[in-house]
């Protein structure tokens, strides 16, 4: 059976080899198709283009990608987070009898997202035949939006890549804390500053920071980069405390960097929500805080205390293996609803 798997295909961060692997692995050969489109004319007129997913070079990635599905003719075309295709493109797949899903990873209802970012989502969603969304509370907004089939396909990691080889052989950290992620107008700026202020060590890693921590204590930290790949598995793997933060953008309670903290081997402290403690138990298997104090207590006494910090590590990462979080779990959750559509459509075909 043949499929086209649609995504930005960026390597740097990776999120769509890991989801073409799974889908390969489940019997279907995966033909990829990149989002990625070029922007005209100047800085202004491109960063329009690019927020709003309009323009020419938006327009000739539709075709393009509209050309490949009719050449390779697929039972099933999947999309990751396709906020640059419209209504008109998906259509046209259901006019071929292709079978349409989509993972969205973001929260195209959240009144925090960037205005016009996912315009063109909105207006094709009820196009798809089946929607597998990040967050649970999005589930109920899909259907108000009109869609028919919308699953929770909550956060997952790839065992594949998340491994404990990173851990260094002597025992070392290379800090007491750290943060690989985006800056954002919310909480995470006053935690890492308490953090700095009470004397702990400190990495971070992500993007808009350096414009954000100019004149203020965490300044010194600049200028911030980035860290994927083999760069991010090993801060995560030797630091203290692996630091992860909701967006509030997205009115996140839960995100794959939690998983992944846990997958290298690091100890997981985060943000306290329900949603994060159904997964851990706090100070068994993760840490959770609600406060500056809070963290700051927690890194302290992890820091102070490395055998109990050692066995949160190794009951966390038990509690992980235990679990169905995995990329193939959400694989297969999607490849089976696809099977029964495709089941249905055949049924309905023979009758006539």
């Amino acid at each position: 059976m043949r499929m086209i798997y649609v995504g930005t295909l960026a390597t740097e961060p990776d999120r769509d080899t890991g989801w073409m692997r799974e889908f390969a692995n489940l019997g279907w050969e995966v033909i990829p198709s990149s989002s990625q489109f070029t922007t005209t004319g100047g800085r202004l007129l491109s960063k329009v283009q690019r927020r709003f997913n309009i323009g020419p070079g938006n327009r000739i990635m539709q075709q393009t990608f509209l050309n490949l599905v009719r050449d390779q003719q697929p039972s099933w075309i999947h999309f990751r987070l396709p906020i640059e295709f419209s209504r008109s493109t998906i259509q046209a797949l259901q006019d071929r009898g292709v079978i349409v899903t989509q993972y969205f990873n973001d929260d195209p209802f959240s009144p925090r997202t960037p205005f016009g970012l996912h315009w063109k989502f909105r207006q094709a969603l009820s196009a798809y035949d089946g929607h597998f969304v990040f967050r649970a509370h999005n589930v109920d907004a899909y259907h108000q939006a009109g869609a028919l089939h919308v699953f929770h396909c909550p956060p997952t990691y790839d065992p594949s890549e998340h491994t404990l080889e990173q851990r260094l052989s002597d025992g070392s950290f290379l800090a007491d804390a750290a943060f690989i992620g985006h800056w954002e107008n919310d909480d995470r700026m006053g935690y890492l500053e308490a953090l700095q202020s009470s004397g702990l060590t400190l990495i971070l890693k992500g993007g808009f920071w350096d414009d954000a921590i100019k004149n203020r204590p965490l300044g010194i930290l600049a200028p911030v980069g980035h860290a994927f790949g083999d760069d991010y598995k090993r801060i995560y793997s030797n630091v203290i405390a692996g630091l992860c933060f909701f967006s509030k953008i997205n009115r996140d309670t839960w995100t794959r960097r939690a998983l992944e903290i846990v997958a290298v081997g690091g100890v997981l402290v985060c943000e306290r929500t329900a949603e994060a403690e159904s997964y851990f138990r706090d100070r068994k298997e993760a840490c959770f805080f609600s406060s500056s104090d809070e963290l700051i207590s927690i890194v302290q006494q992890l820091k102070s205390d490395l055998p109990m910090r050692d066995k949160i590590q190794k009951a966390g990462y038990a509690r992980l293996l235990s679990g169905r979080h995995s990329l193939r779990d959400r694989a297969q959750q999607i490849n089976s609803f696809v099977l029964s559509r495709l089941a249905h459509l055949s049924v309905n075909n023979s009758s006539f």
